[in-house]
């Protein structure tokens, strides 16, 4: 919530809080059997006053709460926008937790590891690597988790797609960090380079001789 939407919630409160005060009195008047005119008259004027504040108040908060529900909107298809476009990239990309455990991730990489989309949320990333592999990739997450490092990394490795034969992938894994530099989750992008072996002039590294990329 804005700092100035939650002044005029603030300010709606208290004049509510007023106008309740104020009809009670105008009722503790009018059971009086002889009424201060001055103060009756007095009262009235204030919650005349009060009613006019709250009205103009009940008018901005309308408008902001729509102002704020068009920000939403834009939000939302900005969001949608990006996530339609992760959908189609070639290649599979995905979102995971500092442990490795997949949060979102695209059609590319439901193809790549052989499993519906929907199953591959909160499935641990380890679970599609090569069991003689897993113990390598756990070092270097644990290697990247402990070092702090902000730069991107990429390594070659073996996965194992569900009901499928290993082969050998390019992972490229980016940190995450939220505004006080805390790691936060790990960006994966996963290629398939099986295809590119009879290529000399490519040269990747295996996962025990991981390097850093320039950003």
């Amino acid at each position: 919530m804005s700092p100035e939407l939650k002044m005029n919630l603030n300010i709606f409160i208290q004049q509510l809080q007023l106008l309740q005060g104020c009809l009670n009195l105008y009722q503790d008047a009018n059971t009086t059997v002889e009424p201060e005119a001055d103060l009756l008259e007095a009262d009235l004027k204030e919650l005349d006053t009060a009613s006019k504040t709250l009205e103009i108040v009940t008018e901005k908060l309308f408008e902001q709460t729509q102002k704020l529900g068009n920000v939403q909107a834009r939000l939302r298809e900005e969001c949608k926008r990006y996530q339609d476009l992760l959908e189609f990239i070639p290649n599979a990309y995905f979102v995971s937790d500092t442990q490795g455990k997949i949060l979102s991730a695209n059609l590319a990489t439901a193809t790549l590891f052989n499993l519906q989309q929907r199953f591959l949320l909160n499935k641990p990333l380890v679970c599609f690597i090569a069991v003689e592999e897993r113990q390598a990739f756990r070092c270097q997450l644990n290697q990247m988790y402990e070092s702090e490092c902000d730069y991107v990394q990429e390594w070659i490795l073996c996965i194992q797609p569900r009901y499928c034969e290993p082969f050998e992938v390019a992972i490229t894994v980016a940190p995450m960090r939220d505004v006080k530099g805390k790691l936060t989750g790990l960006r994966w992008m996963v290629r398939d380079i099986t295809h590119v072996w009879q290529q000399p002039q490519l040269t990747l590294l295996r996962s025990e001789e991981l390097y850093p990329l320039s950003l």
